[in-house]
């Protein structure tokens, strides 16, 4: 093989979630999409595939603006699937952020949609997700398709249908052998054979890895260019960084994994500052010390890891309290000498049980000046709470009632909102017209999430108007 071989992370998605199961079955929690996004480009991930496995059972479209949010994290190539049934829905989800579309259930149903595609914006943009399941047919193994996320089995054969596939326009096939789905009992060697004798694209193998082993030359002498699993990096038994080590030790080339953590610049007793921050406040919790290996274990683990100093031994922020810290994002500042880790911090910070470490009793405080009146809103908890409710649906939720009425119903709130502030301006006291103000924004808020707009685009089309003279 004369070109690097890809490691690709897969989110699969259910309910705005990323899941994980056995054999396309019994699925559970795996984590936030746009997180787990971050920190596999951030551990060296070749690309990233998202799948939406239960769009086609659902008979619904992919979830477009979860694609747009987590777009908005990555720079590496993005490959987006699930319920894609038209030109235009590829289309949709390219122009939110994809770099390629994978097809399934519909191109099994119409193999001509992936010339449409392919027609439309390039054979590379187009990739067959091939879910293939072992039957026994007169003493030889034949390999079923299946469509509907792994649920249906149809009467197509995997070697005839990659072919045909092939043929109709995909630039890719994404195999996953349904038998071997989350079992970590390694890809189906076999299978990938079967495929390779079919096409000369690209062949991304899926499903069963669980060792590094795995990922090591028998899969690619198999017929694979990329190798991709989730289970393994979801629950962090292996790092990218580590299968790309493995891969590497076999005499197979790889990209580099960059490690941002090896630019730290450690003092004399080999330790760093790190300023903890809640990622959804901005609220600065905590200040700690790390080594190299609690750095490196708060990376591996994705939980904060510190250095203590009068203990002399690494420790894990919430090991006896039970508060630990999610953390989703590692940074070095401008001069590479201090760490800031951004949480999700599950309870307080402060051993005295104050939400952060500023704000504990006896804290000591110097006031050099008095504090100026508060003359801005703080919208980033409404923000947040907003953004949970979009990736995880609670049953009752008010704002889950409007995001299922769609874009259309919220902006006519929108509006009435709007309608009903400007009057209590001119017809109500202060109280009553915060209360509206406060609704206003709120709707104002669900119809961000909506649309997927990200508040930075409207901080800076702030930004680029602040100063400026409007005359009439």
């Amino acid at each position: 093989m004369t070109v690097a071989v890809r490691v690709i992370p897969c989110l699969d998605i259910a309910g705005g979630r990323v899941v994980k199961g056995l054999r396309f079955e019994n699925l559970r929690d795996a984590g936030d999409p746009v997180e787990a996004a971050a920190r596999y480009e951030q551990e060296g991930a070749d690309e990233l595939t998202f799948l939406d496995i239960t769009a086609s059972h659902e008979e619904r479209g992919t979830l477009v603006h979860l694609v747009e949010r987590v777009a908005s994290v990555l720079s590496i190539p993005f490959t987006v699937g699930g319920g894609v049934r038209k030109v235009e829905d590829a289309g949709a989800l390219l122009a939110a952020g994809a770099d390629r579309v994978t097809v399934n259930t519909a191109a099994l149903a119409d193999p001509s949609l992936l010339t449409r595609i392919a027609e439309r914006y390039g054979s590379q943009c187009v990739v067959v997700a091939v879910d293939a399941k072992r039957v026994a047919g007169n003493g030889t193994t034949l390999f079923r398709i299946m469509s509907h996320g792994g649920r249906r089995a149809t009467d197509r054969e995997l070697e005839p249908w990659v072919a045909e596939a092939t043929a109709a326009g995909a630039g890719e096939i994404l195999l996953t052998s349904v038998d071997a789905d989350g079992t970590k009992d390694g890809f189906d060697l076999e299978m990938l054979k079967a495929a390779r004798r079919a096409t000369s694209v690209p062949i991304v193998a899926s499903g069963g890895a669980g060792r590094l082993h795995h990922f090591a030359p028998p899969v690619l002498e198999a017929g694979a260019d990329a190798v991709l699993a989730a289970s393994v990096f979801h629950d962090r038994i292996y790092s990218i960084g580590e299968v790309k080590r493995a891969l590497a030790a076999a005499g197979v080339r790889v990209r580099p994994v960059l490690d941002p953590l090896a630019a730290a610049a450690f003092d004399s007793r080999g330790l760093v500052p790190v300023v903890v921050r809640d990622v959804r406040s901005g609220a600065v919790l905590m200040l700690a010390w790390a080594n190299a290996e609690a750095l490196e274990k708060t990376r591996s683990t994705g939980f904060s890891h510190f250095f203590s100093r009068s203990r002399n031994a690494l420790w894990l922020k919430g090991e006896t309290s039970g508060h630990v810290q999610r953390v989703v994002s590692i940074s070095l500042d401008c001069d590479r000498d201090a760490v800031l880790y951004d949480v999700v911090a599950d309870g307080p910070a402060c051993h005295t049980g104050a939400t952060t470490c500023f704000e504990a009793p006896g804290a000591p405080v110097v006031e050099l000046a008095e504090a100026p009146a508060p003359r801005t809103i703080d919208l980033a908890p409404l923000f947040a709470i907003v953004a949970e409710r979009l990736a995880q649906p609670e049953e009752g939720s008010y704002t889950n009632k409007l995001l299922e009425k769609g874009v259309g119903r919220i902006a006519q709130k929108v509006g009435e909102e709007g309608v009903e502030t400007a009057l209590a301006a001119v017809t109500a006291g202060d109280d009553e017209l915060a209360g509206e103000i406060a609704d206003l924004l709120y709707h104002v808020v669900v119809l961000m999430a909506a649309r997927g707009l990200e508040p930075a685009r409207v901080e800076g089309k702030l930004e680029s108007r602040r100063g400026k003279r409007r005359d009439k």
